[in-house]
């Protein structure tokens, strides 16, 4: 197994372990495991903390109260190459947001159509996901670029692994472990590799603009240490459970959050320094039974690299024949990492193209669900260049409900889209019917482009609204197709919008894996011994 980027690789959880206290006022931590001289002053923690080169490294982690409120449930406050660092579940900067929320309460929002208060809870998520938790040799982290990578959860999911948790030695540091989406090879012939390697070489060498994507998942602690417990990443634990008469795995905890960064890469060496990418223009194809592919949006974004910081424009480029300053950012107004060597080689070899040292990977999409309720909650972002105004299907009121005290000028830059029910008015999570409105909810950057082919299942809503494309589709019905189905049988097909009961006969059969895709893509056949 690839073990670069196994980012926090034997991370603790406040709760999975008991540390020594040298004061009342001293937090509890794996840091304490590989960090000396700690003390705690006002609102900070310094340290002497050990470095993977095995240096000793002066550090400081400020705002600890905010990073104890966040770790309240599950969390850690590691050493990561000599840095302070929180490793939350989730931040909560706003004192008034709550979460986890009560299902209840979430179920009272649902069904009574209260959208104002859907739409600041999938805000609330998203300013604590993106609140900065510490600093890596003066470079900001994010809580969710903490979170826990598939690769990371298989490995520490090994039995043969199972010693390593509490060595005292310091976390690497969090990676840029991407990959070619592949939701874009499901139910249809892969695209060839090739045709990325292409376009994302014509982007870097002639500014062409770039209709590439590279995604990762991550799981926040407590999602990350439930996957690891009961090993849901191996195929032979999945078998077990239907040989034991299971219908779907153990379910996530209530605070569980998994997430899907979706991510661009700049070449630093592109030309005259701009570089350029298709902006959403909103649900507009050239052909609405047809995919809208990024290639044909015809509408474009540049990026000045040269220039680090400024406030940016408001628009994108139609027809992508004139940059003005309306169509023109920089890279502070997006969320984004300066790609390390090691990141470099990863994705060189990962992605087949070329990555180097000091190019840019800026973050143009995020999918985020929570498990907080039965069939979780569903909000999915996107780099807008007028987040006041965002395109369908986001909207001017999703736009309104951002707390923007609590989010950076980064941050403040992205559009939501909600998935919390699948047709309008909501159905009953059983026994529902399949009538009412569509509700749409996707990512223009990962769904968009889909076509009647890429799906295997469509039920017409009210008998007659037949969803056949991707910028008709609601994470929620796609996700809750996800089903383990033993070998040599056919696996799930994924879903436009609809309504289906989420013990549909469909499912019969099967081992339902909790709303995850990302579990049956990753499965490896058996745990080493």
């Amino acid at each position: 197994m690839n073990t670069h980027h196994l980012a926090l690789l034997f991370g603790l959880t406040a709760q999975a372990i008991t540390l020594p206290v040298h004061s009342q006022n001293i937090p509890n931590g794996s840091y304490q495991l590989s960090c000396t001289n700690v003390s705690v002053a006002g609102d900070a923690l310094a340290a002497t903390c050990k470095k993977l080169n095995g240096a000793s490294h002066a550090t400081k982690l400020n705002t600890l109260g905010s990073c104890l409120n966040s770790i309240s449930h599950y969390g850690d406050i590691g050493n990561i190459d000599g840095n302070l660092i929180c490793l939350p579940d989730l931040p909560k900067p706003d004192p008034n947001f709550v979460f986890p929320q009560s299902e209840t309460l979430l179920n009272q929002w649902i069904y009574a159509g209260d959208l104002n208060q859907i739409y600041r809870h999938g805000w609330g998520i998203w300013s604590g996901l993106t609140q900065q938790v510490g600093l890596i040799d003066g470079i900001a982290v994010r809580a969710f670029q903490t979170w826990t990578v598939p690769s990371n959860i298989i490995f520490r999911s090994a039995p043969v692994n199972a010693s390593l948790k509490g060595v005292a030695a310091p976390l690497k540091r969090p990676g840029l472990e991407l990959s070619v989406p592949r939701q874009f090879r499901h139910g249809q012939k892969p695209k060839a590799k090739a045709m990325n390697v292409k376009a994302v070489a014509a982007a870097a060498a002639t500014g062409a603009p770039d209709t590439n994507i590279f995604v990762s998942v991550a799981y926040n602690p407590p999602g990350a240490e439930h996957a690891i417990a009961n090993r849901l990443f191996y195929e032979s634990t999945l078998q077990q459970y239907m040989k034991n008469g299971y219908t779907e795995i153990p379910n996530f905890p209530n605070n569980s959050i998994t997430i899907k960064p979706v991510y661009k890469i700049i070449s630093k060496t592109v030309p005259n320094g701009i570089y350029t990418f298709p902006g959403w223009p909103g649900p507009t194809p050239p052909d609405p039974k047809q995919g809208f592919d990024e290639s044909i949006w015809n509408s474009c974004v540049y990026v000045d690299i040269n220039t680090l910081s400024g406030a940016g424009g408001n628009s994108n480029d139609p027809g992508c024949k004139n940059r003005t300053a309306a169509s023109t950012f920089y890279l502070n107004n997006f969320i984004h990492n300066k790609v390390s060597a090691d990141d470099a080689a990863y994705l060189t070899n990962q992605l087949g193209i070329k990555v180097a040292e000091g190019d840019y990977a800026i973050l143009v999409g995020m999918h985020v669900t929570t498990r907080e309720d039965k069939v979780w909650t569903w909000q999915t972002f996107w780099w807008s260049a007028n987040a006041d105004r965002p395109f369908e299907p986001s909207s001017s009121a999703i736009a309104t409900a951002r707390p923007l005290s609590y989010l950076d000028e980064a941050a403040k830059h992205y559009a939501m889209s909600v998935a919390y029910y699948t047709v309008a008015p909501p159905q009953p999570i059983t026994g529902g019917q399949n009538v009412g409105s569509s509700v749409y909810g996707y990512n223009p950057y990962l769904e968009a482009g889909f076509g009647p082919d890429t799906f295997g299942i469509s039920r017409p809503i009210n008998g007659t609204v037949n969803n056949t494309t991707g910028i008709q589709t609601n994470c929620m019905t796609c996700h809750n197709m996800a089903a383990y189905v033993p070998s040599p049988k056919t696996g799930m097909p994924y879903a436009t919008d609809f309504y289906m009961s989420i013990n549909d006969p469909v499912f019969d059969g099967t081992l339902k894996s909790d709303f995850s895709w990302t579990i049956l893509n990753t499965l490896v056949p058996t745990p080493l011994k």
